[in-house]
């Protein structure tokens, strides 16, 4: 038995024709993408036992489908850029979905697909992926120091402030920021600056619309393609 190391993005190549690479590690389990010849058969063991166990099917005469020699289709691989479309699901039910196809690269972080990590690698246009991402993997767990006591001066007179509405507010550099209304009265504001889904767990179904360049040791990057935007943030 040959036992390898590898990390996560990284690849063992087989007979030149079949490629594992390792998606994700989570504790004890490790989540791989197998690309392999239409030919070849990929089972889980227990699968393939049972196979094994099963009488043999009874042959049938088969018509020529006319795609004998096709090219197959090409697979993600790590550093490509694809557009894909998604849904996010939080734990206490809220939703984003994306309008327009999201452009990223495959291996790297997206601030809107956190935890997405490598796992898009292996699938093909058109195929989709869900999964799970605990919350120290998506926006992380509420950080107390992000509680803060503001002046109620540095809110407009005219903005509507009450306890638990989440308002958007322009900081000294320009930047907009969507946070939480804790406390208020006339002299001073208590506001929470945390991501609205920090401490959520995430469902995400991430589907590929299209590989829109390969990674740089396969080719030179399409920069012309636009970024998509969420609904519901």
């Amino acid at each position: 038995m040959l036992v390898l190391t590898r990390r996560i993005g990284e690849k063992i190549v087989i007979d030149g024709v079949i490629s594992v690479t390792v998606v994700a590690i989570r504790g004890d389990k490790a989540r791989l993408g197998i690309s392999a010849p239409p030919s070849v058969r990929v089972d889980r063991s227990e699968v393939h036992e049972r196979r094994r166990a099963s009488p043999p099917a009874v042959q049938r005469l088969s018509v020529s489908s006319g795609l004998e020699g096709a090219i197959p289709m090409r697979t993600v691989q790590q550093g490509d850029r694809v557009q894909v479309h998604y849904v996010k699901r939080s734990r206490d039910g809220r939703t984003a979905s994306s309008r327009e196809p999201l452009q990223l690269t495959v291996g790297l972080e997206h601030p809107r697909l956190p935890g997405l990590g490598a796992a898009l690698i292996g699938l093909t246009t058109g195929q989709s992926r869900t999964l799970t991402v605990p919350p120290e993997e998506a926006y992380g767990l509420p950080d107390p120091t992000r509680i803060h006591r503001w002046s109620r001066q540095r809110f407009p007179q005219d903005t509507p402030l009450r306890p638990g509405k989440r308002i958007r507010f322009t900081d000294g550099r320009g930047r907009r920021h969507l946070i939480r209304i804790l406390e208020v009265n006339s002299k001073m504001v208590v506001v929470d600056t945390n991501h609205r889904w920090a401490g959520q767990t995430l469902q995400m179904d991430v589907k590929v619309v299209a590989i829109v360049a390969p990674s740089p040791a396969e080719g030179d990057a399409d920069k012309s393609m636009p970024q998509g935007v969420d609904r519901g943030l």
